[in-house]
Order: C-alpha cells, then sequence, then structure tokens
C-alpha cells in the first residue's frame, strides 16, 4: 500500500465546510499490512520538505506545452475527452505527458539531451532537457538512498546534499513516455540513467555479503555503520573519501543548513574503530557443520577456514577441548567469543603496508590470479564459478556480471556489455598491476611510515591536499590510472560519462559545497567494475599489519685487553616471536594489559607479551 502527498493540495475536513492547507511538501509512504494486527503499518517512507509551494525551481519558471511540435504531433480535446463517470483503466483517451517523480541521484544527473552537462544555444525544447535528474554527484559513493525512512528538508539544506532528488519531467512527444519508461531496451532511469549510450535496466549497488565475512572491507557494500545523520556514504568501511559536504580538516562539524545536528565522516570514523581492533575469526557456520566443529578441525588440522590466512595456535598447558569450551555453548559462539578467538589465531605471511618494494606489492595483490570467480547472474539468477583469466579485482563477494571490458557477452546471462560493466568486476593485467605497485610504493614513501591500519587505510585530516582527499592506496589507484585510462582493446563504459566540474556544482543555493574538489570527476566512480581502495584491501587482508611480531636481532660483542686493544670479538643473529601470551600467564591474552579497570599485573603492564626464542646463531664477520 503506497500513499502519495502531493504538494499544493489543499484537505476538507468531513463535512468540506473549512479548508486546511498542506504543508509545501512531497511525501511517499509504503505500508505492511501485518498479519497480526490486521492493521498497515509504515516500513518506508520519502518525503520532502521546502518552502516554494509551487515549485517554480523544479519547473524552471517555465510553461510547458503539450505536445510542443504541433500540428505535425498535435494533439486536440477530443482526443482526450472522456466521461467522467468511465474507470481509468479503461480511458483509451489517457495520455501521459509528464512525470513528477522523487527517485535517487544518478550519473547522468545534471547531463542535457546534448550529452554535455552545459545547456545548448538552441532553444528547442526537446534539446535542453535533464531527463537523467538534475543533480550532478557520485551516487555509487557519496548519495546512498537505501535508508527506511528519509525525510529531507530542502527549506533549509541543500538539495545536492541529499540522497534523492525532486524531478519534473515533461514528455514532448507521444514517443517520450515509452521511451522514457523503457524497459526491454535495456535502459530505465536507474543508477546511470536511461540515455541510450549510458543507461541500463539493471546494476549493482549494495549487497548482503553472501558467506561469512572474512574481511572488515567486506562491509564496505553492505550498508553496514551508515547512520540518518549527514553526509550519506554509500560505501564507509575500507575506503576513504573526503566528501564534498565536508571540511577536509573535520571528522566532525556543525551542518550550517541544520545546526542541531552534525555532519560525521563517516568513513574516518568507521575505520578509525574497526581497524587494528577488530577481524573475523571465520569461525562460522559451514554447510552443516556448526562453529564449534569448524573451531576444532581449524585446531586439529583436518580442515581449514574461510579465511585461510590463519593457521592455530595453542596456548602452553591449553588443550583444544578447553579452548573449545571457553570459546563455544551449545555448538554456537558465546557471549564473550569475539575477546577470546585471536589467542587461538597466528597470521600465515603477514604483509606490512610500509613496504616500498615494487615486487612485494605486485606479489600480494597478484595473490587471486587466476582465483575461482562466483558469479549470481543478474539476468537469469543462474550460479556460475569460472577461472579468471588475469587478477580479478571484485566490487562484491558474489558478483552479478561477468568480467568486464570483454567484446564478448552472452545475452542468456546479461543484456549487454554495458549492463556487465555495471555488475561485473574487472580483471588487471600484469603491465597494470606493476603501474599501480609503482603508485602505492609512492604513497607509502609520501604518506609512511603508518603506525597504525587506521592510519594506513584513512585520509589524512587537515588542510586541503591530496592527502586529505583520499587514503594512500586511493590515490595510487587514481595515479595509475586504473579506472580513467581508455583501454585501446575494449570499450570502457564509464569514459562514456560526463566528467563532473567545479562549475557544475558552483551553484550554491543548489550544492553550497566546503570541498568542491572532491566531487570533480567521473560521477560512475565507485561503481562495480571500478576499482577503488576498498577492493584492493579486501585482497590485503587480513594479512595486512603495519609491524610484525617477528624481530630479528643481531649483536656483537668484544673483549679488549689492558692496552685496550681489541682481542676477541663475536658477532650472533637470534630471531623472537611474539605470542598472544602475557608474560604473566596469570592474566588472560585477551585482557587489555592497559586498561586499569580489568586490573593487570605489573610485569605484564610492564613487558607485555611474551617473546619466543625461535632461532640463535654466531655469525662471521663477512655476514655482518
Amino acid at each position: 500500500e503506497f500513499e502519495v502527498q502531493q504538494p499544493g493540495w489543499q484537505k476538507g475536513n468531513a463535512d468540506n465546510q473549512k479548508i486546511i492547507p498542506v504543508e509545501p511538501s512531497f511525501a511517499v509512504s509504503a505500508r505492511l499490512q501485518t498479519t497480526a494486527t490486521g492493521k498497515p503499518i509504515d516500513y518506508a517512507s520519502l518525503k520532502f520538505d521546502y518552502t516554494d509551494p509551487d515549485l517554480k525551481n523544479f519547473f524552471n519558471n517555465r510553461i510547458y506545452t503539450y505536445p510542443p511540435t504541433a500540428p505535425t504531433d498535435s494533439l486536440t480535446g477530443s482526443d482526450t475527452f472522456v466521461s467522467a463517470m468511465k474507470p481509468y483503466n479503461t480511458q483509451a483517451g489517457v495520455r501521459p505527458f509528464a512525470i513528477f517523480s522523487a527517485y535517487a541521484r544518478t550519473t547522468g544527473g545534471g547531463v542535457y539531451e546534448t550529452g554535455k552537462r552545459t545547456k545548448s544555444a538552441d532553444t528547442s525544447p526537446q534539446v535542453n532537457l535533464l531527463k537523467d535528474g538534475t543533480l550532478a554527484g557520485k551516487p555509487f559513493l557519496f548519495h546512498n538512498p537505501a535508508r527506511a525512512n528519509v525525510v529531507m528538508n530542502l527549506a533549509n539544506g541543500n538539495p545536492g546534499a541529499q540522497p534523492y532528488e525532486l524531478n519534473f519531467q515533461p514528455f514532448l512527444s507521444k514517443g517520450d513516455y515509452e521511451d522514457y519508461m523503457d524497459v526491454e531496451g535495456n535502459r530505465v532511469p536507474f543508477l546511470t540513467g536511461n540515455k541510450t549510450g549510458t543507461g541500463i535496466k539493471s546494476g549493482s549497488y549494495l549487497e548482503l555479503p553472501s558467506g561469512p565475512l572474512q574481511t572488515l572491507a567486506d562491509f564496505r557494500r553492505s550498508n553496514a555503520l551508515t547512520t540518518n545523520y549527514l553526509p550519506h556514504f554509500v560505501q564507509p568501511v575500507g575506503n576513504s573519501l573526503l566528501h564534498p559536504l565536508m571540511s577536509p580538516d573535520k571528522v566532525v562539524e556543525t551542518n550550517s543548513a541544520v545546526a542541531t545536528t552534525a555532519l560525521l565522516d563517516h568513513s574516518v570514523l568507521a575505520n578509525h574503530a574497526l581497524y587494528d581492533r577488530f577481524y573475523f575469526s571465520t569461525f562460522a557456520t559451514r554447510g552443516a557443520t556448526t562453529p564449534d566443529e569448524v573451531f576444532e578441525q581449524f585446531m586439529s588440522g583436518t580442515a581449514p577456514l574461510a579465511s585461510q590466512s590463519f593457521q592455530s595456535y595453542l596456548p602452553p598447558g591449553k588443550t583444544v577441548a578447553a579452548a573449545k569450551a571457553e570459546l563455544f555453548t551449545s555448538g554456537k559462539p558465546n557471549s564473550t567469543a569475539y575477546k577470546g578467538a585471536a589467542q587461538y589465531q597466528m597470521i600465515q605471511g603477514p604483509f606490512n603496508v610500509n613496504s616500498t618494494s615494487v615486487q612485494a606489492w605486485k606479489a600480494v595483490l597478484a595473490s587471486m590470479k587466476k582465483g575461482e570467480i562466483a558469479t549470481l547472474w543478474a539476468r537469469t539468477a543462474g550460479l556460475e564459478i569460472r577461472t579468471a583469466a588475469g587478477v580479478p579485482i571484485s566490487a562484491m563477494s558474489m558478483i552479478n556480471g561477468g568480467v568486464t571490458r570483454t567484446a564478448a557477452v552472452d545475452p542468456g546471462k546479461i543484456d549487454s556489455a554495458r549492463s556487465n560493466d555495471w555488475n561485473g568486476y574487472r580483471e588487471i593485467t600484469d603491465q597494470e598491476l606493476e603501474n599501480l605497485a609503482v603508485k602505492i610504493v609512492d604513497q607509502v614513501r609520501d604518506r609512511g611510515p603508518f603506525l597504525s591500519m587506521s592510519e594506513f587505510v584513512n585520509r589524512q585530516v587537515g588542510p586541503l591536499g591530496p592527502r586529505t582527499l583520499t587514503g594512500a592506496l586511493e590515490a595510487a589507484i587514481t595515479e595509475a590510472e586504473i579506472n580513467q585510462k581508455k583501454n585501446e582493446v575494449f570499450p570502457n563504459t564509464f569514459l562514456a560519462q560526463v566528467p563532473i566540474t567545479a562549475a557544475d556544482i558552483s551553484d550554491g543555493r543548489i550544492y553550497n559545497y566546503k570541498t568542491k574538489e572532491a566531487s570533480i570527476g567521473n560521477p560512475a566512480a565507485g561503481a562495480p567494475g571500478w576499482i577503488n581502495q576498498g577492493d584492493l584491501l579486501r585482497i590485503l587482508e587480513p594479512s595486512a599489519t603495519v609491524r610484525g611480531d617477528t624481530f630479528v636481532i643481531r649483536a656483537y660483542g668484544e673483549a679488549q685487553d689492558s692496552s685496550g686493544k681489541i682481542a676477541a670479538s663475536a658477532y650472533a643473529e637470534a630471531v623472537v616471536q611474539r605470542l598472544p601470551e602475557y608474560v604473566d600467564p596469570v592474566d588472560s591474552p585477551s585482557l587489555n594489559a592497559y586498561d586499569t579497570a580489568g586490573a593487570p599485573a605489573v610485569a605484564n603492564k610492564t613487558f607485555g607479551r611474551r617473546m619466543s626464542l625461535v632461532s640463535f646463531r654466531w655469525l662471521s664477520s663477512n655476514e655482518i
């Protein structure tokens, strides 16, 4: 059940004796009929509040005539006259002449039918139309519409800050309506708009991750960790992009439009809260195997975890049975399992993101080369597992299309090559991988050393500049031109998008952006097939670290005679490893030794975790 309140309506009371003016607003609500009470309940709503009762801004202060090209495309009164007693669904003369709607932002917003973001000198009504919306922006990054209840205050706020927009679309000829609502032609006004060269029928936007989450970056398209506070980030976790609504030197600041609310940099705040503090153990249900059995098999070495970056570790004096009883109850993780799981896992081959080795970065990013890719085809819903030819980089845990920029597309699985690009994934070549690794090393040298994963993932907070606009990996992707560079073999759908310039978002009444630079560029940024920082972090995690737990220590000693001459010397090398348990085993490894509320042992607060001597050897002088 849907209810629409249109602007400018006035309602009478029960006996029609009194006229009650309606507040200037446009609202749509959706209700579900509940079986328990038999009464409808609201589950989603969309409302615009504004102060322009006749909506002149949305009608561009124009009077529209339909059709505009009379007499060749004429419409007479007799064509549309039908008795008021005849039901609408039987009226043959009904003809749509316009749509007034509220919909999510598109990548084609602000682009005229000429394919430009500036009006044409041609005054023909068909030329200067905005069929895909009026607002320029990056809907895959900054304008998230996926919230149950959305109220947009256009009276105090700016339309450019909102995830939805109001749009009045006149149909200037009899065929316009069919073209605008064309579904069979593989395009509708959705995500990309419905222009012939760029429009698509369906595109992937958000996901419920399939299977156990393995990395924090798996959250990035899940719509998790978003709030009702502006700005409305689409992929806050793992990515770190300065939102155009915010200042580069702030992560929390006053909303100039509505002073009672704050602007939050959801990316910086979420990354800072998660990275360095949380991870996914993947002690989760696997088919018919319960989590406690998955843990037991992992500890005994009979079956790996979903994340194969881990190897088991059992502290001295502890049995697998005791560890299992500590973490699980009735086969499921108990309420404190998340605090203690890490003491039974260690990383196999951790990778230090402070590395300045191009070859090391190439090796870790290429770890998925020729790996298996799971695709749930958008058109048929058929599941397919296939082997990638190159290095696959996917935006989704289960994608809905094939590899982008390919010439051959199976029309039985996906509508077209264009739809494939907006639903699929990228495979990068060895040359692209080399170039990307070089640019990442440049960023590490420029911004590092990173003292925490949060510092590595997040943009810097400070005066406007390259470091405060994006995180290190995002900057490297941009410098490597992984997304923007023209592919000489296959076409790049994203290059058909009309870039956003500073002039396009200069109207303060519409946008009022604090940092316009963050919105400049390709409006398709962040779409599936467009590689971003979070996609790379999904490959790096959970092996990525800023410091190791294994240390090589070299020592030198000498003996001198009475005259001070060196009589003997020796060189030694030891490899030591930091382990989960503390120096004093009285405290559990899960205890925070620096939290005074936990009352840790003095030795543990002073010396921390236990060190184990892995190897020791004497060195000759020529090995130094």
